[in-house]
């Protein structure tokens, strides 16, 4: 059998949804938030691309799709197009903080570090000669009641001086600062990449981030020489960040949760330069990893698993900074492969205010959950103020009707097949029910294509 065939098992609750109600990790209700499952066990990069536009989402091996009109706490899936993203304000700011904490000397301001450089390097008897005018020069001031001192430049602002210094900077270095006009520059703004590139180590770099993509597989020796320390990271944020006990967080929950992926790792033409599948994104900070993200790349898209961080790091706000390079890596691998340009941040909660955040990065979209159609989320949020629930889309569009009879079936020990033909072979088997509830849930495209395992 060819490799690329996604093998999936589909979980049917004949009773009906509601008796699969588990905790909602969102309203922390019990037996409220209702889905429905599958096991992965091999799946496509562009079969899983597709289901995911059809509000799917994985765990591990474990795919899962909410029940939007039953469970307690609806889930939209969210995307943002990286090529058009600007950062806000306050992404910039915090851009900034990052640059400032690599950068910055560690004691005092520039100014004071080259102050105390003179004094060392000034002899004694100038030293003195210099305090006795520079007291002077102040009385002289003092003594002065109006008008400005005709003898002293021009007060000038902050944020000159600091252009002028940085000017100096790069003069050192041989770099030419171009005059810009005022308004140009400052009601653009810095690019996501400008403030990326202001984090690069340099001489003068008193910190040194370094940001690795490392594909997910255990038997690549890149991989496994993180894995342990990974895990270590992983451990400490779900037990300060979530409470977890030791032992819901071992090695083995973490491989099941984070490692394991039914995605089958494909690299072609179409794909960009790192091929498409399962990644973790780790970030390095002088040589120790304090953060990994787990990234799904697949052929319209860079889709968030999820983010882990060392808690000592909290002030850095890596949550933020890590989406931040996730559209970074999104606009990057666009420039080889011009169709994935989305960056999916898995689900948006809208009745969630710890959810919310994720409509702050512009433009966003969700989709809908009854024609699977993209709506910017500026249209959506006032339908979701109102009802949980909500039909995004406001067009006469429906969702294409699955003929069961073209679903692809593995039946064990009898190979792959159509529907029709599984039927008209087993006719004892009485599962049509069942089949036209997991066609209509992963759509017109994927049925046709994965193979929906029988025993």
């Amino acid at each position: 059998m060819e490799r690329q065939i996604s093998i999936v098992e589909y979980f049917y609750d004949e009773d009906g949804e509601e008796s699969k109600g588990s905790r909602c990790g969102y309203c922390k209700s019990s037996g409220t938030s209702i889905s429905q499952g599958m096991w992965g066990h091999q799946v496509s990069c562009q079969d899983y691309q597709d289901l995911i536009d059809r509000g799917w989402r994985r765990s591990g091996k474990y795919l899962y799709k909410a029940n939007m009109k039953k469970t307690c706490c609806p889930l939209y899936t969210i995307r943002c197009d990286a090529t058009e993203f600007k950062p806000s304000k306050s992404h910039k700011k915090l851009m900034k903080k990052v640059a400032k904490f690599l950068n910055d000397t560690p004691t005092g301001t520039t100014e004071q570090t080259q102050e105390t450089h003179k004094e060392k390097n000034t002899p004694a008897s100038l030293q003195v000669t210099e305090e006795v005018e520079k007291e002077k020069s102040q009385l002289q001031t003092e003594n002065k009641s109006i008008g400005a001192d005709p003898n002293k430049p021009k007060c000038r602002k902050a944020k000159e001086i600091r252009a002028e210094r940085k000017r100096q900077k790069l003069a050192a270095k041989g770099i030419e600062m171009s005059e810009q006009p005022k308004e140009t520059k400052e009601q653009e703004g810095k690019t996501l990449e400008e403030l990326i590139a202001a984090q690069l180590p340099t001489d003068q770099s008193i910190h040194k981030l370094e940001v690795k993509l490392v594909k997910v597989d255990m038997d690549d020796d890149e991989f496994q020489t993180t894995l342990k320390e990974s895990h270590r990271v992983f451990r400490k944020y779900q037990m300060n960040i979530h409470d977890d006990e030791p032992f819901d967080c071992g090695f083995e929950q973490y491989k099941r949760f984070l490692v394991d992926s039914p995605l089958v790792f494909e690299k072609n033409s179409s794909a960009p330069t790192t091929g498409w599948g399962s990644f973790h994104e780790q970030f390095f900070l002088d040589g120790k990893l304090i953060a990994v993200g787990v990234l799904d790349i697949l052929p319209y898209c860079i889709s968030s698993v999820y983010f882990y961080y060392d808690t000592d790091y909290s002030f850095l706000s890596l949550g933020v900074y890590s989406a931040l390079r996730e559209l970074h890596l999104t606009k990057e691998l666009n420039k080889s492969s011009s169709d994935l340009k989305y960056y999916y941040m898995g689900f948006y909660v809208h009745s969630c205010p710890k959810m919310k955040y994720k409509g702050q990065y512009s433009p966003s979209y969700l989709v809908c959950p009854e024609t699977y159609s993209w709506i910017p989320i500026e249209k959506c949020a006032p339908k979701l103020d109102v009802e949980k629930y909500s039909r995004l889309d406001e067009t006469d569009k429906e969702d294409a009707v699955v003929d069961i009879n073209t679903v692809r079936v593995l039946v064990s020990q009898a190979g792959l097949m159509s529907y029709v033909t599984y039927k008209s072979r087993f006719k004892s088997k009485n599962d049509e029910d069942e089949v036209k509830q997991y066609a209509q849930l992963v759509g017109p495209l994927v049925a046709p294509r994965m193979a929906l395992y029988r025993h």
